[in-house]
């Protein structure tokens, strides 16, 4: 394809996220309705460069341009959108490098060209696509549309009018191009699209979604937060850098469209939402410098983010080890889950590694309940490569990774990756992970609001017999959100959520020591790893999501508090370096009886005491856990 007077140009905006992008060019260089693909690369540093160049090099459909430094998706689109007018384009198919249109998508939304100027699919969630991405409010309604089912019963002859999800699949013409420009690249992220798109309507233009037309995103479930009871919905983000650029260019773009009742609206709705819904001292201040700097126009504030933004090193936090570059593409990697009557639950986990952008190549299920509601899902997902162990007793989660590492690891499988069935990773936590390429890694961890609960320990000190816990600093400690994190960070323990192993390291030190039952297996996993000089990192692009807030500390009167204590003091017997460090267990033990009457009772005192008869049976590591052979 050359470049004169192309029809239809797809702008394609990357960063940092190559395995997405792959997935997403590849879709894009199969649409034979599509003429080019015009990708602007805001300097990533994955070896995006280098791949665009071998695309091009023999697709002809693909040209590809590198920003001299990362200019944000703003500066992205305005050089994209730019660039597919320079070159005659009559439609521009704006998109982001993590959207999927479906292979019809673009047919479809061509089927109305020269009815709209500004028009676009229904963005769906990628791991729940009955759901729509983004909520849409009606035009001049307090009507929220959330789902596919909402968006059906608004369109009227296959289109809701006056409104569209800018950016994601959506299609610009030239004509429009001429009237109101390009985009404003001093917003750097967030609002460029929405300014865009409220600019086009003032200038007249013909703006709809096209129902039928499907666009794939992953789920933001921290967008559209509820507030007020359910009145409204506030745009939350865990990422500094967003929150700042999203309420500077909303007051701009809402004291230059709408007027000072509504960004005072905006402002107030604001300090309500971190006063009540997620009460933060920190972000009320932080929104107040922002909407200062839109008030003045100053577009420069959200620079002293990015040292801490994805793809730079964290301030104030020792640098991890480079990463050793991506994993050979001809690797095997299983994946291996532990569950037990959770059938809801392991749906949802089975529905999410079907989504992934780089498929598993086996998932070993191990089913310590047997139950019918658990056998009926496994039955279901008749798409995925299961090996089901049903166990027939509940041997826990300990006794549960054992048996799945050592059957994936027999199998001949490169690398092992494990989870509980109470966690959902992201679409593209593999491809996260096998970029990074290590031999032990870990996922980061969020909530079900987007908030860092990653507790893998930073240190993890059994040197030290004044520290009374261990574990002195973990990940969430140190860093405020997923987003301020360094690529990778050194961690000294981490959990089977999300933890990926190399057989290389299972060949050495073997597998989980089933004898822990629940609790602290994992931890006595990666401290033998680093001991056999294999370091573990987490990897901030490894998004896992947990179903439920952690509670542990609610445990540790009930039975779960027996093995908490336990293992606690087998690990310091097994891995303390020293005597005062491994006769830890007398004190602590001695302290919770102490304090017992100010704790609840006895119930914890009665955990701690039984865990120090015990642990000394079990001080040494389970013969059943050894490598089989080297």
């Amino acid at each position: 394809m050359s470049d004169c007077n192309p029809g239809v140009a797809a702008v394609v905006v990357t960063f940092n996220r190559l395995g997405l992008l792959q997935r997403l060019v590849s879709r894009l260089c199969s649409l034979g309705t599509l003429d080019t693909i015009l990708v602007v690369d805001n300097a990533s540093t994955d070896g995006t460069g280098e791949w665009l160049a071998s695309v091009a090099s023999s697709e002809p459909k693909v040209q590809f341009r590198t920003l001299p430094t990362n200019a944000g998706g703003a500066g992205g689109f305005q050089a994209g959108l730019q660039w597919a007018y320079d070159i005659g384009a009559e439609l521009a198919w704006m998109m982001d490098d993590d959207g999927l249109p479906t292979p019809e998508c673009l047919d479809q939304l061509l089927a109305y060209r020269g009815r709209y100027d500004f028009w676009g699919p229904a963005v769906l969630a990628e791991q729940r696509p009955d759901e729509l991405c983004f909520p849409i409010r009606l035009p001049g309604t307090a009507t929220v549309l959330r789902t596919l089912d909402d968006l059906q019963d608004a369109q009227i002859d296959g289109i809701v009018a006056d409104v569209v999800i800018p950016f994601n699949g959506v299609l610009v013409t030239r004509e429009l191009v001429d009237r109101i420009g390009t985009v404003r690249a001093d917003f750097f992220i967030w609002g460029d699209d929405v300014e865009y798109l409220w600019r086009a309507r003032e200038a007249g233009a013909r703006v709809a979604t096209i129902v039928d037309a499907h666009f794939l995103h992953p789920a933001t479930d921290d967008l559209g937060t509820e507030m007020m009871f359910g009145l409204t919905t506030y745009n939350h983000s865990p990422s500094d850098l967003k929150h700042y650029c999203m309420a500077r260019n909303n007051t701009v773009n809402l004291m230059a469209h709408h007027g000072l009742l509504h960004a005072a609206a905006f402002w107030a709705k604001t300090a309500w939402f971190y006063s009540f819904v997620k009460p933060s001292l920190h972000r009320i201040l932080l929104s107040a410098q922002a909407i200062g700097a839109g008030l003045r126009g100053d577009f420069t504030g959200h620079r002293r983010f990015l040292a801490a933004a994805p793809g730079a090193p964290a301030v104030g936090v020792e640098s991890a080890a480079p990463a050793p570059g991506p994993a050979p593409a001809d690797e095997q990697v299983a994946v291996v889950i532990v569950t037990y009557k959770r059938a809801e639950l392991l749906d949802r986990l089975l529905a999410a590694l079907a989504a992934q952008t780089r498929p598993v190549d086996a998932i070993f299920v191990v089913d310590n309940s047997g139950d019918e509601p658990t056998a009926r899902v496994l039955e279901a997902h008749v798409e995925l490569p299961l090996v089901v162990d049903h166990v027939g007793e509940n041997i826990g989660g300990s006794g549960g990774f054992y048996r799945g590492l050592k059957a994936a690891y027999e199998a001949g499988f490169d690398r092992i990756w494990l989870m509980d069935d109470d966690v959902r990773p992201a679409p593209w936590a593999l491809q996260a992970l096998l970029a990074d390429g290590g031999k032990v890694l870990a996922c980061v961890r969020e909530d079900r609001h987007g908030n860092l609960v990653e507790k893998a320990a930073i240190r993890f000190d059994l040197t030290n017999p004044l520290k009374l816990l261990p574990k002195t600093a973990m990940v969430e400690d140190v860093f405020t959100d997923r987003a301020s994190m360094p690529a990778r960070v050194h961690i000294e323990n981490a959990a089977f959520e999300g933890f990926m192993v190399h057989r290389e390291v299972v060949s050495e030190i073997g597998f989980p020591d089933p004898s822990y039952f629940i609790f602290y297996d994992d931890c006595d996993y990666v401290i033998r790893a680093q001991r056999a000089g294999y370091d573990a990192y987490a990897v901030r692009d490894a998004l896992m999501r947990r179903h439920f807030d952690f509670v542990q500390q609610n445990d540790l009167a009930s039975w779960k508090g027996y093995f908490m204590y336990r293992n606690l003091f087998v690990v310091h017997l097994r891995y303390g370096t020293n005597l005062l460090v491994k006769l830890k267990p007398l004190v602590l033990t001695a302290g919770i009886v102490a304090l017992s009457p100010l704790r609840g009772g006895m119930h914890e005192a009665k955990n701690a005491l039984r865990g120090l008869k015990d642990c000394f049976g079990m001080r040494k590591l389970d013969p059943r856990a050894l490598p089989d052979a080297k």
